[in-house]
């Protein structure tokens, strides 16, 4: 199968690159611009081309010095958006096509908006947050951030934005997946590359979208796979020459850091190379080897503690990244990138199990240490041999290697009584590699009359690990079971194949109607093999433990079909549509040579979907969204083979357990109004589920000992809701923005207690436990922006109500709470004293878990040189040294506390330097919004003179 993979993969490059001679620029979107009043040329606007179906953007640059601008794009239906600071916005709607490729837009004016009073002061201010079709658009000017800032630092500022300890992005509840610059991806899957390394100052404006994947673009049918991604718009005199940062420093406790950025970009070419290095827990990408071997930790891979990104970490990171417009008609981009981690993790947990029969509470303390390795790198190859025609290719390669040590120590005790009913210790060591490879082809074909197009796709993809290693842990227990001791070396050995094919024919019928014929066929190929061995009589390791030594296997089918109809009018749209999906699933278990398990399913599986979109306006538009999709038992939950690698954890599988199916429903209203600098978003979820697959668990509250199963259980529902509004306030130097966010969700388990291993452990209703969790949370935060000094104030509460219908339980309930306040006040001399203070506190928690933190840093900076291209900065982190890290989860199962030790009080010296070489000897200053914020000046007269360089 592999070879198979990689011809076709050295087969398409070859044939795609062969064909790039062929191919020739001839379409583009020109035009000039003009001040209204003057009719002198307008320099360095910006120019944007949207799509039309979704407003997404596609591409832009700035005009020239003497207004002009020419843009190259392929043959389709834009938006031409062009914005300046001071004058209106302007929207054109344009069609390319093949008997008008070069389109002029002629003389374009643009209409001065600025309200005047005397002095020529503009009183005027720029939205922080505008709605753009399905495009949620933030201001980056509104949202002042230091010379040295990056795009995660900007991306804190924003309302809606949160950003957790491990980095994960997530804007109104969805978690970004990808950050695009200009439209191009960056560093494919991997955000933090982009989030951590480059500068905010480039930024003119963030967009954050839902993208269509490739495939949904070239039919014009959703496919439910929407990516969540965050679009950076450059400033466009950054479009046209070389810029970069670099910045070092050092600090107490030995804390350093230094990282280093170059880009290039002219036209649609952009060339990024950046590398970094620091002990201040700032990994600048995502760590494949930590996530892939971080849940096989110590006690028979309890493990449960150091798959995250808690504790002390030192990091390295090198990359690449590249996109390159080689003509109209074949564009390609990718990006290479390494990085390397050494994260030490100390963790505390205090576990409540839910039991009919009374609980048990769990204490933990574990210590690891991690090192892990990474090299990835992907291409993205797009070619259009004609207006009909396109091709896009992308092939992948990553390998990794981790190694880890971990030690722990445990006890658990009745929570009636208190009496300890087990103890013990555990030291695990690992080491492993992997490496996964593949490619995704999609081929779109348009065929003569408008809207009918064929479309096909083949991905194909091969993943392999290994990891070996020693376990040893003693479990013992206060009554009569003997205890458990493990001595051990092991070997886990992965590896995955998989291809998917999938064809699609749209067929118009009709004025705008549209209707799906699509057919797909999948199949997934898995084995993964676990051989334990202890000790023989001479001390060596060769002898088979079969307890916890397996080898699964499994071979999974399906297919789909699917009818969907699609109509769109001039505001609004909508979809309906329904699949079909067979499915056959093998699965076997070998201990040794031998087959003691052998599983065959077949399914057929139903999915409906609709949708509906409303237009009131560019800025105000409504998404209704269903879809109902099916997941398949993996696996592990299908095998009955008892897992018994953690004694106080035993797990083993359901082999009549059926698909789960969940009903999915989602409400997103935007609105935003320019004209009063404000907007608005609502967003409302829900799913329900019928044969969820859920965790049953048997404690034998003697001993602790656990065992988990998995059954289906119908009803268990989720909803949440978020609101969210911004706007100025009368005096426009303040805003206020508030979020406010409810969730309710009711879930069913099974916990069921016995008191020795001789008693029943069949479910019955009196084990089945609701669990039900409501979560109430509000944010408010004032911005005030002046001439002399930047302030910004935030207050958050979250309220949790937890409740359990097993017999004896207490209802939960605990809060989260907290606020912040951050200043920067601009002194003479070029001097910036800024300060930021954040206060958390929680009530409802295990004692020893509550927290009451007041985390404050202060930094002084002063700029250097002519050219206002160094920064000098000192620093204090953590002053009041009260820094700590404490979450919760909760299940229907048990409520779950974990403190994880992190940096706390430092101080660093940091000196960065920026530099730039722009088409014309523009200057980055000439590119930079005026630090006096709404109140700037401008000289009064016509054309745009150099004050009016980009906001």
């Amino acid at each position: 199968m592999m070879k198979k993979i990689c011809f076709l993969v050295i087969f398409v490059s070859l044939s795609v690159f062969s064909m790039v001679a062929q191919a020739q620029t001839d379409s583009s979107i020109s035009g000039k611009l003009t001040d209204k009043e003057s009719e002198e040329p307008v320099p360095m606007a910006n120019i944007r081309i949207l799509r039309q179906a979704d407003s997404t953007f596609v591409t832009g640059k700035a005009s020239d010095e003497k207004g002009l601008f020419t843009i190259p794009v392929r043959s389709g239906a834009y938006i031409v958006h062009i914005s300046y600071i001071g004058y209106h916005d302007i929207f054109r709607d344009v069609q390319v096509t093949s008997s008008n490729p070069r389109l002029q837009l002629g003389n374009i004016a643009l209409i001065n908006d600025n309200i005047l009073l005397s002095e020529a002061v503009v009183t005027a201010k720029a939205p922080e947050i505008t709605v753009r079709g399905d495009t949620l658009e933030y201001n980056a000017d509104s949202y002042k951030v230091t010379e040295s800032a990056v795009i995660e630092d900007l991306l804190k500022k924003m309302p809606g934005v949160e950003i957790d300890s491990e980095g994960k992005i997530t804007v109104n509840g969805k978690e970004i997946t990808k950050i695009l610059v200009d439209g191009e991806e960056f560093f494919s899957d991997d955000p933090k590359v982009a989030s951590k390394n480059l500068p905010a100052k480039m930024v003119e404006k963030l967009q954050v979208l839902e993208r269509r994947t490739e495939m949904a673009q070239m039919t014009g049918f959703d496919d439910g796979e929407e990516e969540n991604v965050i679009n950076l718009l450059v400033r466009p005199g950054m479009k046209e020459g070389l810029f970069g940062n670099a910045f070092a420093g050092y600090g107490s406790k030995e804390r350093y850091e230094a990282n280093g950025m170059v880009n290039y970009m002219k036209n649609k070419d952009q060339f990024t190379f950046l590398g970094g290095i620091n002990n201040t827990n700032n990994a600048g990408f995502s760590d494949l080897a930590g996530a892939m071997f971080g849940d096989m930790g110590g006690r028979g891979g309890r493990g449960r503690m150091f798959g995250s990104r808690d504790g002390i970490s030192t990091s390295l990171n090198l990359g690449g990244n590249f996109s390159t417009q080689l003509s109209s008609k074949f564009k390609i981009g990718g990006n290479v990138r390494y990085g390397s981690t050494d994260t030490d993790v100390q963790s505390d947990v205090f576990t409540q199990n839910i039991l009919s029969a009374g609980n048990t509470l769990e204490n933990e303390n574990n210590r690891s240490n991690s090192r892990g390795r990474n090299f990835n790198t992907d291409l993205r190859l797009e070619w259009n041999p004609n207006e009909a025609t396109t091709i896009i290719f992308r092939p992948n390669v990553s390998f990794y290697n981790n190694d880890r040590n971990e030690k722990g120590s445990f006890h658990t005790r009745n929570e009636l009584s208190g009496d300890t009913i087990n103890h013990g210790n555990s030291e695990y060591f690992s080491e492993g590699d992997g490496k996964s490879y593949g490619g995704n082809l999609d081929i779109s074909r348009k065929l003569g009359k408008e809207g009918r197009v064929l479309s096909a796709q083949l991905r194909a993809n091969r993943g392999e690990s290994e990891n070996k290693g020693t376990s040893v842990s003693g479990t013992f227990y206060n009554g009569i079971r003997p205890d458990d001791l493990i001595d051990q070396r092991f070997t886990n050995t992965s590896d995955n194949t998989s291809w998917r094919m999938y064809f699609s024919y749209v067929e118009p019928i009709g004025l705008n109607n549209f209707l799906q014929l699509a057919y797909e066929y999948g199949q997934n190929m898995s084995e993964s093999d676990k051989d334990t061995r202890t000790q023989d009589e001479s001390g060596d390791y060769t002898v088979l433990d079969s307890l916890y030594s397996k080898r699964l296997e499994n071979d999974f089918r399906n297919q789909e079909i699917e009818v969907n109809f699609r109509a769109v009018r001039e505001n609004y749209d909508y979809m309906f549509g329904f699949s079909m999906e067979p499915s056959s699933s093998r699965s076997k278990t070998f201990i040794g040579t031998d087959l003691i398990h052998d599983t065959r399913q077949n399914v057929v599986n139903y999915a409906p979907m609709a949708q509906f979109n409303y237009r009131w306006s560019r800025t105000h538009n409504l998404r209704l969204r269903y879809w109902g999709s099916t997941d398949q038992p993996s696996v592990t939950q299908l095998s009955p083979v008892i897992d018994v690698s953690d004694p106080l954890n035993i797990r083993y599988g359901n082999p009549d357990l059926k698909p789960s199916f969940q009903h999915r429903f989602n409400l997103r209203y935007q609105r935003s109004n320019p004209e009063k600098a404000s907007s608005l978003s609502a967003f409302l979820n829900g799913g329900y589920m019928t044969n969820d697959i859920v965790t049953a668990t048997i404690t034998d509250v003697t001993t602790g000992r656990k065992e988990a199963t998995y059954l289906n259980v119908s009803g268990n529902w989720n909803a949440d809701g978020r609101v969210m509004f911004n706007i100025p306030l009368r005096n426009i130097k303040f805003s206020v923005f508030s979020m406010s966010f409810a969730r309710y969700n009711q879930g069913y388990g099974y916990s069921k207690s016995i008191t020795g291993e001789d008693e029943s452990k069949e479910f019955t209703d009196e084990d089945k436990n609701t669990n039900r969790q409501v979560s109430l949370a509000e944010s408010l935060g004032l911005n005030y922006r002046s001439d002399l000094f930047d302030f910004s104030l935030r207050g958050n509460v979250n309220f949790n109500n937890v409740t359990n219908s097993l017999e004896g339980q207490i209802d939960q309930q605990y809060f989260n709470y907290g606020g912040s306040a951050n200043t920067a006040i601009y002194l003479p001399w070029d001097l910036t004293l800024e300060s930021d203070i954040n206060y958390s506190t929680n009530s409802g928690y295990a004692d020893g878990f509550e927290q009451n933190e007041w985390l404050w840093n202060a930094s002084l900076q002063k700029t250097l040189f002519k050219q206002k291209n160094g920064t000098i900065r000192f620093k204090i982190y953590d002053i009041l040294q009260q820094r700590s890290n404490i979450t919760r989860s909760v299940t229907s199962n048990y409520i779950r506390d974990t403190t994880t030790n992190t940096l706390t009080s430092y101080f660093m010296v940091h000196f960065v330097y920026r530099f730039n070489i722009f088409k014309g000897g523009t200057t980055q200053e000439d590119m930079m919004p005026p630090r006096d914020g709404p109140g700037r000046r401008f000289d009064g007269g016509g054309g745009p003179g150099p004050e009016h360089r980009m906001m």
